[in-house]
């Protein structure tokens, strides 16, 4: 039996629809297609790394709390009996299958793996069973801008070893999308999706939409390319 596991943690379209906007035109129906379309792209990528995939959405996510469903999340892949645990989640484009593999590596190890995003979360934990603590885990401040700090020092006070990866960006609205421009595939995607769904203000919105980008990427580059080996 395969002894590592990749969750891969996230909404359904439906709900991401509700809490945010992954469209620079507001659009909730740009929000789900884009939603769908980043969740089977890291599934999809996360089945071509070593390590058995589990996709836990909004429905197989149990606890009333963030913290009580992701760490109910880790303690169901461990109960079927794997040792080195990875979660990510749906929202960072340039997270790569370099850096699953890499991180499966490091966690297979027996260190812990965190990835910082900018904002100051996480997007890859690899937690192997012997460091995980429930109970602790739960109460990280997450979904703040400090659950990357708390989850260094959560491990650092349990002295279990800890791997850093790059700090990379996240996506959590429509204007969060100027950080990749030129720098991911997936913008142009996400582009072509709201542009078939909004045919009479596409023009306008999208010329608009990639004169904010131009201004922004003067002042913030992202990180390199997200696909280029795929």
């Amino acid at each position: 039996m395969n002894k590592s596991a990749i969750i891969l943690f996230a909404h359904l379209p439906d709900f991401d629809a509700r809490s945010k906007s992954l469209s620079y035109l507001s659009s909730k129906t740009a929000t789900k297609k884009i939603s769908a379309y980043l969740t089977k792209h890291f599934y999809n990528l996360s089945k071509k790394t070593t390590a058995d995939t589990f996709l836990i959405d909004t429905y197989h996510q149990n606890g009333k709390t963030f913290g009580e469903r992701i760490s109910n999340a880790f303690s169901s892949i461990y109960d079927k009996g794997y040792e080195n645990v990875i979660c990510i989640g749906n929202d960072c484009p340039n997270l790569t299958l370099e850096n699953l593999q890499n991180a499966l590596v490091e966690t297979e190890k027996g260190n812990v793996v965190l990835g910082p995003t900018k904002d100051g979360g996480t997007y890859l934990m690899g937690v192997p069973k012997k460091h995980f603590n429930k109970s602790t885990f739960e109460t990280i401040g997450w979904q703040t801008k400090k659950t990357y700090q708390n989850l260094i020092s959560l491990f650092k006070e349990s002295k279990s070893p800890v791997f850093k990866t790059s700090i990379l960006f996240d996506i959590d609205n429509g204007k969060d999308f100027s950080v990749y421009f030129k720098e991911n595939i997936l913008v142009k995607i996400f582009i072509n999706i709201i542009k078939k769904l909004e045919p009479k203000i596409t023009v306008y919105h999208t010329l608009s939409f990639l004169r904010l980008i131009l201004s922004e990427t003067l002042l913030f580059r992202g990180p390199p390319p997200a696909f280029s080996a795929l």
